[in-house]
């Protein structure tokens, strides 16, 4: 073999084997979720008693297992999933230090191969829904009774790697109160039927600070949506990742037809046959399939640039009338605008249809 043909070898070894270090330096990363906050949660004051982040972007896990490091006396935690190690790992510290952790889960993912809810409940108490019929869909987390956590996001890899959702945190001690009942609800086993006639009136429980509050079962937050679309006069954004109520649809319509500028954003995957997307496209109110590769997962309308509706319900009959959901409702200008610049980031990234 010539000498440049041996160095052309040579090359390509050396190619290969510096390749093949970098695979094995980063492609775990690729593949592992990232739980080191890349900003650090403002102060809160009592101008700005709450914060929002969005993922992919931030690292909702690392924002989570911040909170309950910090927690000192309690944490009650409903999630529909449970995945996260770093969230496991973070809870069951918490217990070995003392504060008294309780979580309510759904029966269903609570068996799944990635459920963290088996190992957890050697330690401490975990409770499932009985319901095999409906979700216990929460996605909050209350630390000391005075913190809330909620939103769109499952505390899995996908969730905080690759989804988009948003999660808002909140310091009340008033709305904290308000998920513990909710969450001694679920604990105690309270069944609740709604009347499927729509006469139930929501419960609006208002807090300091423009907030309000509703439980599915208990309050009825898609009334409680139809009177804040009602209320709009300017505005109505919303990202929805399912979205099959008609009397919301039918609202969105009669504000478009007032001439309010009107943007919508839906899951491409949840495009059924009682999505309102189509009904929506008709009648020429603009909005769009998602683009993310994998769930664009939020649920949340912004209203006028100064009111976020959020929490882990979606527009839908199951979610009003089956499954255990929370809905929350802020009035604040400097919350609607991150909120709007997540939904403007979205809507450039979908594109046209």
């Amino acid at each position: 073999m010539g000498r440049k043909k041996q160095a052309k070898v040579g090359m390509k070894e050396g190619f290969r084997y510096y390749f093949l270090c970098f695979l094995l330096l980063f492609f775990p990363l690729l593949f592992s979720s990232d739980c080191r906050p890349k900003n650090k949660p403002p102060f809160f004051s009592s101008q700005q008693p709450y914060y929002a982040y969005f993922s992919p972007q931030d690292s909702l896990c690392a924002h989570l297992v911040r909170l309950i490091q910090k927690a000192e006396k309690s944490i009650y935690a409903a999630f529909y999933k449970l995945e996260l190690k770093e969230v496991s790992d973070a809870l069951l510290d918490a217990h070995k230090r003392g504060v008294k952790v309780r979580i309510f889960a759904d029966d269903m993912t609570s068996w799944s191969e990635k459920s963290r809810l088996d190992s957890l409940s050697k330690f401490f108490s975990v409770k499932t829904d009985k319901d095999p019929v409906s979700f216990m869909h929460h996605k909050f987390c209350v630390i000391d009774e005075k913190i809330v956590w909620t939103g769109s996001f499952n505390p899995t890899y996908s969730g905080t790697s690759r989804e988009n959702n948003n999660i808002v945190v909140v310091m009340s001690s008033l709305l904290a109160a308000q998920f513990i009942k909710e969450f001694e609800r679920l604990w105690e086993g309270e069944l609740l039927s709604p009347n499927l006639n729509l006469d139930l009136a929501p419960i609006p429980v208002l807090l300091e600070n423009g907030i309000k509050v509703y439980f599915s079962l208990h309050d009825d937050p898609e009334e409680a949506i139809l009177q804040s679309l009602e209320k709009a006069r300017e505005s109505i954004y919303f990202a929805l990742f399912t979205f099959t109520s008609e009397r919301i649809a039918q609202a969105i319509i009669d504000k478009f037809a007032e001439n309010l500028e009107i943007r919508g954003i839906l899951e491409k995957y949840q495009d059924g046959p009682f999505s309102q997307y189509d009904y929506l496209k008709r009648l020429r109110v603009p909005v769009r399939w998602d683009r993310n590769f994998y769930f664009m997962h939020h649920k949340f309308f912004i209203i006028d640039q100064k009111i976020v509706i959020t929490g882990s319900f979606n527009p839908t009959w199951s979610a009003n009338y089956r499954n255990r959901e929370n809905l929350i409702v802020i009035y604040s200008p400097s919350l609607a605008s991150q909120y709007e610049e997540e939904f403007n980031k979205l809507w450039k990234e979908s594109g046209f249809d």
